[in-house]
């Protein structure tokens, strides 16, 4: 469940109310995105070619608890890593960070690549 900004855990002993801040899953999902191979979250206000990022990482709460993720990074060119394969290291690596703080599987994780260096 989300309510302004926190995702709450499912709390079985109804002791109350447990919630992570949108901006700490934001956080923890670009530290998980960085533990990959070649791999920089775009760090915030750079100016790519066609536009400026302000948020390279975007988190996303739904009413019916899922949580959205979408990442700007930015990969090393590496023949032996394809584009393809480091976008779903980051997803693996995003997914489990995320499942085991929050007790929740994102329901997306969108990486875009901003670019290649």
């Amino acid at each position: 469940m989300s309510r302004s900004g926190y995702y709450y855990i499912n709390n079985y002993k109804n002791n109350g109310n447990m919630g992570i801040a949108r901006h700490a899953i934001e956080t923890l999902a670009a530290i998980a995105a960085c533990t990959v191979k070649d791999v920089q979250v775009t760090p915030q206000g750079e100016r790519n070619r066609l536009f400026l990022l302000e948020h390279p990482v975007k988190a996303y709460f739904r009413k019916d608890g899922r949580i959205e993720l979408h990442l700007d990074v930015t990969i090393k060119n590496n023949p032996l890593l394809s584009v393809r394969d480091a976008c779903l290291k980051i997803q693996e690596a995003v997914a489990k960070a995320v499942s085991s703080a929050c007790e929740t599987v994102p329901f997306s994780i969108d990486v875009k690549v901003v670019a290649v260096k």
